[in-house]
């Protein structure tokens, strides 16, 4: 009798932990999925690569940056950024968005105050077509608010902002006044997942190869206009019309190796993907 009992015990532990182990993965598969599609756009959001001590990879608009270890919110390093006695440093990089999109910004900071120094602060616009800043009230008082940051331990914050009709990119910006030394870690920059388009994640449409090294083919493209070939500067590489095409080949031989942003214009929406072009 004993050793039917025990068997029922183990028999219903085998099933109390087979349901706790479905749970668990369940939980996982929905935050992978989740985490699939808030894709962070900022370019070297933790300051982990360097080109050199006072260059962090993928800024692009850089004033007194230097390499920093030994203030960190994750990773190895961080950007200590300073504002001299009378002139304020900016640190920045454009980042292509979809118009009418929701985004979160969320960035770490801690600023250390010298003398009469204000602090630091975020200081951002939305970018059109013709890279001209757009004037948008609705969210003014965000990106370029009044108020500094003054805190001399770490503190998170955080921004949802709306994208107007005619943006196509947004010039993420920091600031830290004159007398003031700021440190600034982990940016992130996503599509808020309640205006998320999955169905563009789900498009026919393909885009090969991936790298690309002479040629990038798009397939299975409907009703398309013109297509546009920008680096995460917001510089356009390649801008051409192909009415109706289905499929096109663009030749990428001549552009410099690194990750581009392809935006695809049909007469229904906007397609924006992202490819490699490295040499063989």
């Amino acid at each position: 009798m004993k050793f039917v009992s025990q068997q029922i015990v183990n028999f219903l532990m085998y099933l109390i932990l087979t349901s706790m182990k479905r749970a668990i993965f369940f939980v996982l598969l929905i935050a992978m999925n989740v985490a699939s599609f808030c894709q962070n756009l900022v370019v070297n959001p933790g300051f982990e690569t360097w080109t050199k001590i006072t260059r962090p990879t993928g800024w692009t608009h850089v004033e007194n940056c230097i390499k920093d270890s030994a203030y960190v919110i994750s990773g190895s390093y961080s950007c200590m950024h300073g504002g001299s006695s009378s002139i304020t440093s900016d640190l920045g990089q454009t980042i292509q968005v979809l118009p009418g999109k929701e985004y979160r910004l969320s960035l770490f900071n801690k600023t250390i105050i010298i003398s009469t120094g204000k602090g630091s602060r975020i200081w951002c616009y939305w970018k059109d077509e013709e890279n001209n800043s757009i004037d948008d009230p609705s969210t003014n008082d965000i990106m370029r608010p009044s108020q500094y940051f003054k805190s001399e331990t770490w503190q998170q914050y955080d921004y949802v902002v709306l994208a107007p009709p005619e943006a196509v990119a947004f010039y993420l910006e920091v600031r830290t006044n004159t007398n003031s030394i700021a440190y600034w870690d982990d940016f992130v920059f996503e599509e808020s997942v309640a205006t998320m388009n999955h169905e563009r994640d789900e498009s026919p449409l393909a885009i090969y190869p991936n790298p690309a090294h002479n040629y990038l083919t798009i397939k299975s493209i409907h009703h398309l206009q013109y297509i546009v070939i920008q680096n995460f500067e917001g510089t356009t590489i390649l801008s051409r019309n192909f009415p109706g095409e289905e499929t096109v080949t663009i030749p990428v031989s001549g552009i410099p190796d690194g990750l581009y942003i392809i935006r695809i214009h049909t007469s229904e929406k906007l397609i924006i993907r992202k490819f490699i072009k490295k040499a063989y």
